[in-house]
């Protein structure tokens, strides 16, 4: 398990969809799928032909950041992302692969998390000497194992409350579904009808 801190989030919208989507992002959302990508100078490539003023040296760093979200970063991983309208700093845990989804016009290359907790910026620099100011966008926090498993296992009581959140909306959206499909089978005397209600409601249950 590996740590990274990444620096990507933007607007004050950004940060909100990366919260309620659980997604992180590098950015880049001007280039294509890039799932194909098999190395760094096809992302080069996709750069400088976007940006063909642009020096090799910056376009040769962007391009390994980019090839580091989609390829390095594993499942399972930490991950720190900076907020710059808050002072904070949101831990997650890489729970997806690399996708390609339009959330916003900055956000379309994205990596599924889950969060875990929150910390003030000054006290994560102290704690992980890192600087926060630094130009990278995505880079390698170097820790022990013992301080990365406190930070699996403790949720800030802002996270579990976004996750109760999330959960009581699934709960209604599956009453109203059932709800509906209740509706239907008052309305109905038809045997197939009736068993193809059934099912349905068998699916939702299953799905929550």
């Amino acid at each position: 398990m590996k740590f990274w801190l990444l620096k990507a989030a933007g607007t004050l919208e950004d940060e909100e969809i990366i919260l309620e989507n659980s997604v992180i992002t590098i950015g880049g959302a001007e280039f294509p799928d890039l799932s194909g990508i098999k190395d760094e100078e096809q992302v080069k490539k996709l750069i400088l032909e976007k940006y063909p003023g642009m020096r090799g040296e910056l376009s040769g760093t962007w391009a390994g950041e980019i090839y580091s979200f989609i390829t390095k970063i594993k499942k399972g991983d930490l991950v720190a992302v900076p907020f710059k309208t808050r002072n904070e700093v949101m831990i997650g845990k890489v729970t997806g692969n690399y996708e390609y989804r339009q959330l916003s016009d900055f956000i379309s290359h994205i990596r599924l998390v889950r969060w875990l907790k929150t910390i003030p910026k000054g006290d994560f620099e102290e704690e992980y000497d890192v600087d926060l100011n630094a130009p990278e966008a995505i880079s390698l926090i170097n820790t022990d194992p013992e301080k990365l498993s406190t930070l699996v296992e403790t949720k800030s009581l802002e996270t579990l409350a976004r996750e109760l959140s999330f959960a009581l909306e699934d709960l209604d959206l599956m009453k109203e579904r059932m709800l509906e499909l209740v509706y239907r089978l008052a309305e109905t005397e038809e045997i197939p009808e009736v068993r193809k209600i059934a099912a349905e409601m068998k699916k939702v249950l299953k799905e929550k």
